[in-house]
């Protein structure tokens, strides 16, 4: 049988069927692999509409730069002789509001000062009234930095990428879009801190512009990511309970802080502009620091003092360390009663508008507790960066020597009576609105049929408290 089968294979007609036969078939090629997820985004970032980022970020750019110009107008004390002319005013004003994303103002001994030695640095800011540079005209070397956030430029730029980013959603764009305005508004950041570094009379000032165009990028995204993502977010939310009430919590703490900040602000603005020696110009270069100015109205007021600590040989501050506070009893001492008094109804009134806000948002006692020490722990970051610091180093006469001096609310005094002020009110808050008839109604039980399969129970709200968002 093996033998025949082997001569009709070896004869001619059965090699013609072999040769006839298909070949077997050969193994599919894979697909060439396509763009991951991550690529797919970026890719769909860079051929997007980048007109319409740059419009978007038009917003938070052009209010900065105007913040800067108005800051540049006063002469800042130069009649005859004006030694920093206004670029280099509106340069200098640039370095310090950079400060709001993170950045630095260090200046610097680069040289000699010239004939305009004697000048500078009394004529700008009326701060550094020295004959401070030698007696020959000759800077000796040193330098100085101020750390300060002024509060108001970040609140007002991300308010504007926050208006700017809600008119993209509008618009239908994506998250590419968030990353499209976040690159735009870091980038005149970067270009703004580049340009922010002028060189006055042997003084160079730097501005660390790529910190603050990190900080700025880090800010903006979250921002603008928030603002273009609320629809899927909320879709999102709405399946997970827990994270529905999460981002409930964080709004009414954002809400009770900006509130509180807002109201003590306009107090110790108005307060700082009734002292007998605040003029104008002084009432310019507050106004960027209004929200630290409120957190230290309120840190007073709940009976946190305004701490200064120096360290070294200041030549305006005096030598050795001193360490100090002005609180409540220095209010007294300095003002009278009445203003001590006013201080204690202003904590009263922040505490109990925490508190309410708590209430009406929140749909148990656990949202409210939450919703307070959220804004406890914010409050508590803030009055951290919040305050003034600089650094001496070298010969600026009177303004010059070598050591460090810190004005900042002291951060172990607002924890202690925070938790006092704000716990209370989160306590006495919805007891109050329902005496006062200010509390919703609790809401109606839901019959079980009426909620869709794997959806988690709605129980009445607690006295006093809403369900809302």
């Amino acid at each position: 049988m093996a033998s025949a089968t082997a001569r009709a294979i070896s004869s001619p007609l059965g090699q013609a069927a072999a040769f006839a036969a298909p070949a077997p078939p050969m193994a599919p090629t894979a697909a060439p692999a396509g763009p991951s997820p991550v690529g797919e985004f970026f890719g769909r970032v860079l051929r997007g509409g980048w007109a319409g980022a740059a419009k978007a970020a038009a917003w938070p750019s052009g209010l900065l730069i105007a913040l800067a110009v108005a800051l540049a107008i006063p002469t800042y004390g130069q009649d005859d002789t004006v030694v920093v002319g206004w670029t280099d005013r509106l340069r200098i004003a640039l370095a310090m509001l950079l400060q709001a994303f993170g950045g630095g103002f260090e200046l610097r001994a680069v040289g000699p000062t010239g004939r305009y030695g004697n000048d500078y640095g009394n004529d700008y800011g009326g701060g550094y009234d020295s004959d401070g540079y030698g007696m020959d005209g000759d800077m000796t070397q040193g330098g100085a930095v101020l750390s300060v956030v002024p509060l108001t430029v970040t609140v007002l730029w991300l308010g504007a990428l926050f208006l700017a980013a809600r008119a993209a959603r509008k618009r239908g764009d994506g998250m590419e879009s968030a990353v499209r305005i976040s690159l735009v508004a870091s980038a005149v950041v970067l270009v703004l801190g580049l340009f922010s570094q002028p060189e006055i009379a042997g003084v160079s000032v730097s501005s660390a512009p790529l910190l603050a165009t990190l900080g700025a990028l880090a800010l903006s995204l979250l921002v603008t990511a928030g603002a273009l993502y609320r629809d899927e977010s909320g879709r999102w939310r709405a399946q997970r309970p827990a994270a529905h009430a999460a981002v409930r919590v964080a709004g009414t703490a954002v809400r009770a802080l900006g509130a509180v900040l807002l109201l003590c602000s306009l107090i110790g603005f108005i307060s700082y502009a009734n002292l007998d020696d605040v003029d104008g110009e002084a009432m310019l270069i507050a106004l960027p620091l209004l929200p630290n100015i409120g957190l230290a109205v309120l840190g007073v007021s709940w009976g946190a003092p305004v701490e200064y600590d120096v360290r070294g040989q200041l030549g305006y501050l005096g030598s050795g360390m001193e360490h100090g506070g002005f609180g409540l009893s220095e209010l007294g001492d300095e003002v009278g009663g009445w203003a001590v008094t006013c201080a204690v109804v202003t904590g009263v009134v922040c505490a109990l508008a925490v508190g309410v806000m708590a209430a009406r948002r929140s749909a148990d006692r656990r949202e409210q507790a939450a919703a307070g020490a959220l804004f406890l722990a914010m409050f508590l970051v803030l009055c951290g960066i919040g305050g003034v610091s600089t650094e001496l180093s070298g010969g600026f006469a009177e303004m010059g020597g070598q050591g460090t001096a810190e004005f900042a609310p002291s951060v172990p005094d607002a924890l202690l009576f925070g938790l006092l002020w704000v716990g209370g009110a989160v306590f006495v808050a919805p007891y109050l609105l329902r005496m006062t008839g200010g509390g919703a109604p609790p809401a109606p039980p839901v019959p079980p049929g009426s909620m869709p399969p794997g959806a988690p129970p709605v129980y009445p709200a607690a006295p006093g408290c809403a369900g809302t968002t």
